[in-house]
């Protein structure tokens, strides 16, 4: 991967002191193209420029994406933004708990990074993506030419050399700090050492990337490439948006947490639970248990305790609640019923063995005819990271099905990448998300 340094733009300490108070989820984060922690947290939050809200009198001439290029352009005259006077990269380290409470450091830097066709295998994807979110974040892109969202890459270091760079050209002293949600904080160095610089770019030369975090922002990224190298000719500077914000992480790092996403199910016509139960019995052992209406802390926790178990043991296990029944359910997959699925013949057996493909094969399309057309729609299916928040929605009315998923282990991840393979739409949710508002790159 080639690297580049950058003069990075950040907020004026005169003018923001608190920069917990501006930073940001990334986009992808928010619901209803929405996220009031941020939007009304201050005037300032870089979330009206990354996530500005539509209205009823939106218009091709004054719209969402013009408004934030009109919010941007007012900033930098009132000089909100900085920019830095020498290039360098931004080492971003970001220190959180784990679930047992221990505190980890996730180590990583941005730097631009030059974008290519997946097909070259220098940068590797590891989901499919959605043509919506893209459409939207290049409509922004062009209106601003801001380059905002850090897309969050892993790279193989297994000897630490460019953590241990890093560490050495960092200090006590952060040039920002700031808190996140979920007691996560967010530390920002700037290195312009063009030594220091040239050791990491030469240690990141030969390696791949793959995508744990933007891929939407990624191919957004080729596209505009591509675009700004038909005008070229009208400004040099166009040969700039070959590059892309990235995080850089070690793939090897212990600090590397991997969240499940669980699915909530709705409007599914026809669902009945206790024919879906019998149904499931095809494919899984089942221990089923009946809980009062809503599903008790504890025997949420039992259940995913015992989820834990089966994977570690080497058995793909999900869970189900099914509130019309009451009902709570542990599912392990009997392996000798895989050769009964329909399996798409494009896959490797790594990418079969995974608890979201089991899922997506034996229960969402071969039980649920809930196939990629479906799933694309976003009727059916809501993605929710924490299994607490996903069974507490289980009381609307519309919710008829809750699937409680594993984690999906880094080597798992690593082995269908390797593969050449795509993993299921939503299968890893990376902690924590990078932070929008700390460094951002313009070029014109």
């Amino acid at each position: 991967m080639r690297i580049l340094p950058f003069r990075g733009y950040r907020y004026n300490r005169d003018r923001i002191p608190n920069l917990d108070d501006v930073i940001s989820l990334p986009y992808d984060q928010f619901k209803g193209s929405r996220d009031d922690r941020f939007h009304q947290r201050h005037p300032y939050n870089i979330a009206h420029l990354i996530m500005n809200p539509e209205t009823s009198e939106d218009s091709p001439a004054w719209n969402r994406y013009t408004r934030s290029k009109a919010l941007l352009d007012q900033w930098m005259e009132e000089a909100i933004f900085l920019q830095d006077d020498h290039p360098g990269i931004y080492p971003y380290y970001q220190d959180f708990p784990l679930s047992g409470g221990t505190t980890v450091t996730r180590k990583g830097f941005i730097a631009l990074g030059e974008v290519s066709d997946y097909s070259q295998r220098i940068v590797r994807p590891h989901e499919r993506t959605m043509a919506k979110p893209k459409q939207d974040r290049l409509e922004l892109l062009r209106a601003t030419g801001v380059d905002s969202g850090i897309i969050f890459v892993l790279y193989s270091d297994p000897e630490g050399e460019i953590e241990g760079l890093l560490d050495e050209a960092t200090g006590p002293h952060p040039v920002m700090t700031a808190a996140g949600p979920d007691r996560m904080s967010n530390r920002l160095w700037q290195v312009s050492n063009p030594t220091v610089i040239a050791r990491i770019q030469r240690a990141m030369q030969d390696k791949p990337v793959i995508i744990a975090d933007g891929h939407h922002r990624y191919e957004v990224a080729v596209e505009f490439s591509r675009e700004a190298m038909d005008r070229r000719s009208e400004n040099p500077a166009w040969e700039h948006y070959r590059f892309k914000l990235f995080s850089f992480v070690r793939l090897e790092s212990p600090a590397i947490a991997i969240l499940p996403i669980h699915r909530i199910l709705r409007h599914l016509e026809g669902f009945e639970p206790s024919r879906f139960l019998q149904q499931l019995e095809l494919f899984f052992s089942i221990e089923a248990t009946e809980v009062a209406a809503g599903v008790p802390p504890g025997r949420l926790e039992e259940l995913l305790q015992r989820m834990r178990k089966r994977q570690t043991a080497g058995h793909a296990a999900m869970g189900v609640y099914l509130p019309g029944l009451k009902r709570l359910a542990l599912l392990t997959f009997r392996g000798e019923s895989a050769k009964n699925l329909d399996w798409p013949a494009d896959k490797s057996e790594t990418w079969r063995r995974l608890d979201v493909s089991i899922l997506q094969v034996a229960i969402l399309d071969g039980i649920l005819n809930l196939g990629e057309r479906e799933l694309a729609q976003g009727d059916f299916v809501e993605y929710v990271s924490e299994a607490g928040e996903a069974v507490q929605k289980a009381a609307d009315p519309s919710c008829q099905c809750v699937i409680l998923l594993n984690p999906t282990p880094m080597k798992q991840v690593e082995a269908v990448v390797e593969a050449g393979d795509l993993l299921p739409q939503k299968t890893t949710h990376f902690h924590p998300k990078l932070m929008e508002g700390l460094v951002f790159a313009k070029h014109l």
